[in-house]
């Protein structure tokens, strides 16, 4: 019996270990389902982070493709403008010609008739004329 006591004993104390060991094991397993969740948890928040980030360098992209264009655009009618300007009369240009009408301005000169041109010829004849 004492011996059966023993026996009992030890047992019971191995079974007693096991049951801790159990705890123990499934403690463990707990907290690596625990972990296993924060993982996938933090992995799906990375997709989506990445996702939306993704979307943002792609709308992105396309207002840099937009700029672009209009860039391209606007240099095209930078160029018509500077061919166009060519065409344009220089100031020195417009200042000369503005003196050439200036003295054809009937307004700021007189202009005299053929009859008066001619009196005024023989006025000068007469006065230059040497006497005989």
């Amino acid at each position: 019996m004492a011996e059966s006591k023993q026996n009992e004993a030890i047992l019971q104390e191995l079974v007693r270990r096991a049951n801790q060991h159990t705890q123990r094991l499934r403690k463990v397993d707990e907290q690596i389902r625990h972990i296993n969740s924060k993982t996938e948890n933090m992995e799906e928040q990375k997709l989506k982070d990445q996702k939306a980030y993704n979307e943002k360098i792609e709308k992105i992209m396309n207002n840099i493709d937009e700029l672009n264009k209009s860039i391209d655009e606007l240099k095209g009618e930078i160029m018509k403008i500077n061919e166009k300007n060519k065409n344009f009369a220089k100031k020195r240009d417009v200042e000369e010609l503005s003196e050439l009408l200036d003295m054809l301005s009937p307004i700021k000169h007189e202009f005299v008739t053929w009859t008066e041109f001619n009196r005024e010829l023989r006025k000068l004849k007469d006065e230059t004329a040497v006497p005989t």
